[in-house]
């Protein structure tokens, strides 16, 4: 037994046993990706419309990220704003990164008005973005007609 009172053993401890600060490390890596995932969760809620030619991409830093909800609030970069500050942010943004060409990616509900889009893109390209993308999901189930025309009949 190493220090016990009954040892008469005058030797020092020269070892420090790493198992339970280990332990500890492995139960607060736990609790730090579960708090992340729910964290990561607390987005703006939009149900994307779907389409057949979804792609994916990875936003970088010369994107600008625009979202609407269902009742036509706008978010910028998770902010809430105005339409009235998205020029001001543009210029502010462009301010910030001289000489890069600055592109918008813009969310909307599936249940947003159209005419909120519309004005969204009007005021971004107003403001000299012209790269934008429009974000949707990918389509869960094939649209009619996508599987492909049916085959000519031969000709006699």
């Amino acid at each position: 037994m190493a220090g016990g009172a009954l040892d008469n053993n005058d030797e020092e401890i020269s070892g420090i046993n790493v198992t339970p600060l280990v332990d500890i490390m492995l139960v607060l890596l736990i609790i730090f990706m579960v708090t992340a995932t729910f964290i990561a969760n607390k987005a703006i809620e939009l149900k994307l419309p779907e389409a057949d030619s979804a792609q994916t991409q990875k936003p970088d830093e010369k994107t600008m990220t625009f979202a609407i909800d269902k009742d036509g609030k706008l978010w910028l970069d998770d902010k809430q704003v105005g339409f009235d500050e998205v020029g001001p942010a543009i210029r502010a943004e462009r301010d910030k990164k001289p000489g890069v060409n600055l592109a918008a990616s813009i969310s909307a509900d599936a249940k947003t008005p159209y005419e909120v889009v519309v004005k969204l893109i009007d005021i971004v390209r107003k403001n000299e973005i012209i790269d934008f993308a429009i974000t949707t999901d990918p389509a869960s189930t094939p649209a009619p007609g996508s599987e492909g025309a049916a085959p000519a009949p031969a000709a006699p």
